[in-house]
């Protein structure tokens, strides 16, 4: 990955509507958001069986966009989409009002396993 920043988005459906909710997800919603100016990329996780027993993490959902834009621009490339963001949702909504979403910039060096 060679952009410059990840943004997260943590996401849970609406009880019942798991099903519509990844349908839209994946064939509306993903290509919308990186059809914004430098947004490149886009991988969307379920939250896995495995965790720590002393963490219960509270979205079931996450999507990890890869943005190359300058700190700063990132969420007015969105706001450049009336079609994405509170405005775009599906009505009735298909995920619940707890979502969150951060913003990290890439920092240090990439570390990868060397083998021989």
């Amino acid at each position: 990955m060679d952009s410059s920043h990840l943004f997260l988005a943590m996401t849970n459906p609406v009880p019942g509507k798991e099903d519509e909710f990844n349908r839209f997800y994946d064939e509306v919603h993903c290509d919308d958001v990186i059809g914004s100016p430098g947004w490149v990329a886009v991988q969307r996780y379920k939250l896995a069986n495995e965790q720590r027993p002393d963490q219960s993490p509270p979205w079931q959902y996450m999507a990890v966009y890869e943005v190359d834009l300058p700190d700063g621009q990132i969420l007015a490339a969105l706001k450049q989409r009336p079609d994405i963001g509170p405005h775009g949702r599906p009505q009735p909504p298909l995920w619940a009002n707890d979502d969150q979403v951060w913003i990290y910039s890439k920092y240090g060096p990439r570390h990868v396993q060397k083998r021989s």
